[in-house]
């Protein structure tokens, strides 16, 4: 693999090859052609840019969230780099999103801010990783994370409670919104 390393502003500090069996590499998420060249709806990278309720300035009519949005890093650095973005902050930005539309369409103006709150399983095979960040940007009211077995099987149970709920139509039963709120994990601002 060829590598080049990158000073901190940018310029080529060293150049190498690198020995390796397994490998890899992922090329730089870019939005979507349908949408990319779209003046005033993207970002440079064809991400679709909101602002604190979900939608478009330029096109206030277009409401967005997900992967295909554009969340600003907290820094500028030598390579670009996307924000990741979790199952529970895309939540947030949906629930912020219908509330929002359904202001719209009873003659009101959007008052809902998503939290992008932050809350992950992530499985590593027989191991993972768990984090949760309130909000996923600092500044931080709440930063945990832990890693070992355990998170690696809460992702096979979490599986199997999302996929239960989902085919009976629960988007978030009592039980989970009372959880939630006992931990102070909440999707909405405010």
């Amino acid at each position: 693999m060829s590598v080049t390393e990158l000073q901190a502003d940018g310029e080529v500090a060293n150049t190498h090859e690198l020995d390796f069996k397994y490998s890899m590499m992922l090329p730089a998420f870019r939005g979507i052609p349908a949408v990319r060249d779209i003046d005033g709806l993207v970002n440079p990278r064809g991400f679709i840019t909101v602002d604190k309720h979900q939608r478009n300035v330029k096109y206030p009519n277009i409401f967005s969230v997900g992967v295909c949005i554009a969340i600003a890093p907290l820094e500028a650095t030598p390579v670009a780099v996307g924000v990741p973005k979790t199952g529970f902050m895309i939540e947030s930005m949906v629930a912020a999103t219908s509330h929002n539309i359904g202001e719209i369409l009873r003659g009101k103006e959007p008052t809902h801010e998503a939290t992008w709150n932050a809350f992950c399983l992530a499985d590593f095979g027989d191991k993972g990783v768990a984090f949760l960040a309130q909000p996923q940007n600092p500044p931080r009211n709440l930063n945990w994370s832990s890693d070992g077995k355990w998170v690696h099987l809460a992702k096979i149970a979490f599986e199997k409670y999302f996929m239960r709920k989902i085919r009976k139509g629960q988007s978030e039963p009592y039980y989970e919104k009372a959880i939630m709120k006992m931990m102070n994990v909440t999707r909405l601002k405010g």
